[in-house]
């Protein structure tokens, strides 16, 4: 019925740093209303006590005074940081080339959609190769999760300048599923929509991905997502798979980017325009 709220999350809630301040504590009790989640007073309890006092709830979302941070009742953590962008946009300052731009071929000016956002790593990439005139736009379908990268794109400071500047031209416009959202967009409204789901197995080498695993989503790319996809991007619709993997087959998709020596492979579909 029109007016009612929507019943508060049970698996989530929201919490600060011991002894914040009213300022912080506004800031928490702002991220429980955007998320739905029930704002609990801290106190001098620690983390595993509100979880017992909670055991409905398997995440929290602390609000500290330079950061946020999710936790899980076991220990597991999650804040934001550049990840992989800070040595693939290093390769790209150094003239080198990066697979993801020249899979999207990206141009100055593009408007870009990174439909499964994570730590947003290929979305900073995506951002420096469109530049200041160009949009990337980010979607996360775990809200919470969506939040911390949101706010950490815009606050955490590195020591590298370009890095600084790019992250913060990344927008997160939708905490949610990527199909809700490309379903309420008009075709053509990007010119190009990159995907990158979980991988069906770890890769070796990737400890630093432990904690996106543990709160992302890996729920598998569904062909209604793709289809709206390409009715939404102009020239490309790109998504990252394992180079051993099915997926890209699964799908369709043939037109494949892939290194001499990598691991992972970008598949590469036509959009409305099919412009190339």
């Amino acid at each position: 019925m029109q007016g009612m709220s929507q019943p508060a999350r049970t698996d989530l809630f929201v919490t600060t740093s011991l002894e914040p301040s009213s300022e912080l504590e506004a800031r928490a009790r702002g991220f429980a209303r955007e998320l739905g989640a029930p704002y609990v007073g801290r106190g001098d309890l620690g983390l595993p006590r509100l979880f017992r006092a909670h055991p409905g709830a398997h995440r929290a979302l602390l609000v500290q005074t330079n950061r946020l941070l999710l936790a899980m009742p076991g220990g597991t953590e999650l804040f934001y940081h550049p990840n992989m962008a800070f040595l693939r946009l290093g390769n790209l300052l150094r003239g080198g080339r990066d697979l993801l731009v020249d899979a999207a071929g990206l141009r100055p000016g593009d408007r870009v959609l990174d439909a499964t956002l994570g730590y947003a790593a290929e979305a900073i990439l995506c951002a420096y190769a469109v530049g200041t005139e160009g949009v990337v736009h980010g979607v996360e379908a775990v809200p919470e999760l969506g939040v911390v990268v949101r706010e950490g794109l815009q606050s955490v400071v590195t020591d590298h300048r370009v890095l600084n500047e790019t992250m913060r031209r990344v927008q997160v416009v939708h905490l949610g599923h990527h199909l809700e959202y490309l379903r309420a967009c008009a075709a053509g409204s990007y010119d190009v929509v990159c995907f990158d789901p979980f991988f069906e197995e770890i890769l070796p080498d990737s400890e630093t991905f432990a904690p996106l695993r543990a709160f992302g989503d890996h729920a598998p790319l569904l062909p209604d997502a793709l289809a709206e996809a390409r009715r939404v991007a102009r020239r490309r619709v790109v998504v990252k798979a394992m180079r051993w993997s099915p997926l890209l087959a699964d799908l369709g998709i043939t037109e494949r980017f892939d290194s001499k020596s990598g691991k992972v492979t970008y598949g590469v579909l036509g959009g409305t325009g099919d412009k190339g």
